[in-house]
């Protein structure tokens, strides 16, 4: 067991010894805690700064509005769930260099070798705490952020009176063309479409069926039409009918089909991506963004568990100015990461590179430095 002792360490300071049995458990909590600490406070830092800067932007636009206090207040909190996961990593990180570099200046790391404990081993525990913070970014961005920023889009609409269509759109083609939507309007919480009008044809593209309906809502897992008007053809000749309620399982695409087309990828949860890349897919239109989406969210929580070996490699290489120049390595490394997902998704946006191998080629690539650094880490 790992044991701490400061009766001939000056103040503020200690000594560590170990026994030959055990894991340094003490260690371990100590300097976990103060990495938590530090990347709470870092995270909440980082927010608040990001809070600002999204509020500067868009200030002129409220006081324009004369729109009330805690309107912004209450456009700012909507905010505040994407700005903690986007801050977490990097925080993560800061913590990490600042607590390596001071613990390196005031010759603590130097006790922990002494004691015959290594650098990798003494950063065992963080990979528990970074899978820890991979799930906690991931299930926040899925579950609270995505929410939080649609409520935040609507809320912007109206203190600012802006038109907001992003939920709606016109009509679209599904199944290669053997359906087309067209309606005036679409009631996400309601899930009811308004004047809908539904062409079927066949798969040489003939014309087989025409419903157009005042409106539809979604029951028991398919649609009901409301005063529908069918035309159909049936032994080369139409027939024409008037029913109140009619349903038919063959018009089965999903209200979610009815609302994501025009809505920004980053707005849709994971699932929802999903399924919004397979109706895009199914109706010939453009998927790359939201697959490009989907594997930046997915690849991005991992980030935690690379930032350890990024940390690593900078403990104990300076001699001198060490929290100086660890910060400044861990910033450029940072940022050097950002870019390549950023050049990453470019790249893949413009068809160069198919999204997975665009998003996760990145992801290997800093794991693979990541853990080369932490292998070969000085201590």
């Amino acid at each position: 067991m790992m044991m701490a002792s400061q009766n001939m360490a000056p103040p503020g300071h200690f000594r560590v010894r170990s026994s030959a049995h055990g894991a340094p458990l003490i260690l371990w909590k100590t300097f976990s805690l103060k990495i938590v600490l530090w990347t709470m406070g870092g995270t909440l830092f980082l927010s608040m700064l990001s809070s600002l800067v999204e509020l500067f932007s868009m200030l002129w636009e409220f006081l324009a509005r004369d729109v009330p206090l805690l309107d912004i207040l209450k456009w700012i909190g909507l905010g505040a769930p994407k700005y903690f996961v986007d801050s977490l990593p990097v925080a993560f990180l800061f913590a990490l260099v600042f607590t390596l570099s001071n613990w390196h200046a005031n010759n603590e790391l130097e006790a922990v070798f002494s004691a015959g404990i290594s650098l990798q081993r003494f950063l065992l525990p963080l990979f528990v705490l970074a899978l820890a913070f991979s799930a906690v970014e991931f299930y926040i961005t899925d579950v609270v952020s995505i929410p939080f920023l649609r409520m935040r889009n609507t809320f912007q609409s109206e203190i600012l009176k802006e038109s907001d269509s992003r939920a709606t759109v016109p009509g679209f083609i599904t199944e290669g063309g053997r359906f087309v939507y067209t309606y005036r309007y679409f009631d996400e919480k309601q899930l009811r479409l308004y004047d809908i009008v539904i062409i079927e044809k066949d798969h040489e593209g003939n014309l087989l069926r025409k419903l157009s309906a005042s409106n539809a809502r979604w029951e028991g897992g398919r649609w009901v039409f409301a005063h529908a008007t069918i035309y159909e053809k049936i032994n080369d000749s139409w027939r024409y009918a008037r029913i109140a309620e009619f349903s038919d399982p063959t018009f089965a695409e999903p209200p979610s089909g009815f609302s994501r087309p025009t809505m920004a990828v980053h707005l849709l949860r994971t699932k929802e991506l999903q399924e919004q890349i397979d109706f895009l897919k199914a109706a010939g239109l453009p998927w790359v963004d939201a697959a490009v989406e989907k594997e930046r969210r997915v690849s991005f929580s991992l980030t935690p568990l690379i930032v350890i070996g990024l940390a690593a490699v900078f403990a104990g290489r300076f001699r001198k100015s060490i929290f100086l120049l660890s910060m400044l390595f861990s910033l450029a490394s940072a940022t050097l990461y950002y870019v390549a997902q950023m050049i990453a998704s470019l790249a893949a946006e413009a068809g160069i590179v198919s999204p997975v191998p665009a998003m996760w080629g990145v992801m290997i690539g800093f794991s693979l430095v990541s853990i080369v650094a932490y292998l070969s880490a000085r201590t």
